[in-house]
C-alpha cells in the first residue's frame, strides 16, 4: 500500500474517503460492496453446512466473511486485520460466533 500511498496520493485519498464501494483504478477492480454481492450465495450455502469447511481466499473476501458470520457492520470491513500465514476458525452459535486464530508459521 505504501507505493500506492506515495505513488498514487489521488488514489489513496479516494480509497480513505470510501472504502467499501473504491474500486481500484484498471479493468478488473473491485470494491468490497461487489465482493460482498458475489458472496452471498456462497455464505448462505456456509450457513447450511453441519461439518466444517476450510475456506481459502483473498484477504477481502475473508474479511467479508469474517465481518458476516462475526457481525461487524459493513462499513468496517476493509479495517478488519486479518493475520497472514494463519487459520480462522468461525464457530457459529446460538449467540453469536466464536473466533480462534492459528498462526501458521512467522511472517519471516
Amino acid at each position: 500500500f505504501e507505493q500506492i500511498q506515495t505513488g498514487f496520493p489521488e488514489v489513496w485519498a479516494e480509497k480513505l474517503r470510501n472504502p467499501l464501494h473504491f474500486r481500484y483504478p484498471g479493468s478488473g477492480g473491485e470494491s468490497y460492496a461487489d465482493v460482498i454481492g458475489r458472496l452471498r450465495p456462497i455464505i448462505l450455502e456456509l450457513e447450511r453446512q453441519r461439518r466444517s469447511v476450510l475456506v481459502i481466499a483473498h484477504p477481502a473476501v475473508q474479511r467479508c466473511i469474517y465481518a458476516y458470520f462475526t457481525g461487524h457492520p459493513t462499513e468496517d470491513i476493509a479495517q478488519i486485520d486479518i493475520e497472514s500465514h494463519s487459520v480462522v476458525e468461525l464457530s457459529p452459535g446460538p449467540y453469536g460466533c466464536e473466533t480462534k486464530t492459528v498462526k501458521l508459521c512467522s511472517a519471516d
